[in-house]
């Protein structure tokens, strides 16, 4: 098994990687390694356990078992298919990982299964990978199958389910959250309502041609249904109160002197974070935590170059303090 992502620099745009069945996966680098893996600490810790919440097909916790050869980890993620992935190609580091399908919340379980009373550091990155993109579950502009959209396939309504059913207000209200302007949340979800009553069953491909079709004017970068697609990700996987939950597990379960990193890609995201360390005094004033550094840091222009995915992303770290007396 040739697994090509073992260093933190020289990626290729889109990796493959060639699993036991001889097709060919695109695998999409892993964003800011070695910010993480530095202000994570990983290299300086004696026998580290670290969590990745968002394990995926395995980018970041490859480089990490990568960097430290006493490193243990644990993986959760909420897709059984990505999980499949990344068992096969973490197999290098067999018997220094343990992968659960489990939600970030779950994270305090998932330790007293393993038997591990705290963590020295932990990751979460959260959103859609490439992988999954192309996994025809209804995560890209061209998919002509079901709207899926769901992490845990056996969980949970479809975006199709949700874009029939979801309250009008609602559908406004979370595109806006993700970028749309007021008025253009407005047009599309007055195309969607129109549209349901055509047809009960949405495709990837039709929801963004019906976008496309509305949206005339926008950055050259972007398609236009990128904010539509990722505000129904988010509703169906309920990823802000997953992420809120993950966050607050890992500060939990961290030992004093531990680190969580959080890579961020939306503005929604964020704001999650910063909400969390804000009111994390008044919701448990028997730990202590602070910002690694005041303002997070952000990918290098050649890493942005190498891996154009990159450009929104954005590095948060979290510290659990030591209390004095």
């Amino acid at each position: 098994m040739e697994a090509k992502l073992i260093l933190p620099t020289g990626y290729p745009r889109d990796p493959e990687f060639q699993g036991r069945t001889g097709e060919k996966l695109r695998l999409h680098p892993p964003v800011m390694v070695e910010a993480v893996l530095n202000h994570l600490r990983i290299g300086e810790i004696k026998a580290p356990r670290i969590a990745d919440l968002t394990v995926g097909t395995g980018g970041h916790s490859f480089a990490i078992l990568s960097s430290n050869p006493t490193a243990t980890l644990i993986g959760l993620d909420r897709d059984p298919m990505s999980l499949q992935v990344a068992e096969e190609r973490l197999q290098p580091f067999a018997g220094r990982f343990h992968l659960f399908q489990a939600d970030m919340g779950d994270l305090v379980e998932v330790l007293k299964k393993v038997g591990w009373a705290s963590l020295d550091a932990c990751l979460i990155d959260p959103g859609v990978s490439l992988w999954q993109i192309d996994s025809g579950r209804g995560f890209s502009f061209t998919d002509p199958g079901l709207l899926d959209m769901r992490y845990d396939p056996t969980q949970g309504v479809t975006g199709s389910d949700l874009l029939q059913t979801a309250p009008p207000l609602l559908l406004e209200r979370v595109f806006k959250e993700t970028g749309e302007t007021p008025a253009m949340a407005r047009r599309i979800v007055a195309a969607i309502v129109q549209k349901r009553k055509e047809k009960p069953v949405w495709t990837g491909q039709e929801l963004a041609q019906l976008v496309a079709s509305i949206k005339t004017r926008r950055p050259s970068h972007l398609h236009p249904a990128t904010y539509t697609f990722m505000a129904l990700r988010i509703l169906v996987n309920d990823e802000k109160d997953a992420l809120r939950n993950g966050l607050e597990s890992a500060l939990l379960c961290l030992c004093p002197g531990g680190r969580v990193g959080v890579l961020c890609y939306q503005s929604v995201e964020d704001r999650i974070v910063k909400s969390v360390i804000r009111e994390w005094s008044s919701r448990h004033p028997d730990i202590s935590i602070r910002p690694a550094f005041k303002k997070p840091l952000f990918p290098d222009p050649e890493e942005v170059k190498a891996n154009p995915r990159a450009r929104s992303a954005r590095l948060r770290v979290i510290e659990r303090v030591e209390r004095e007396g």
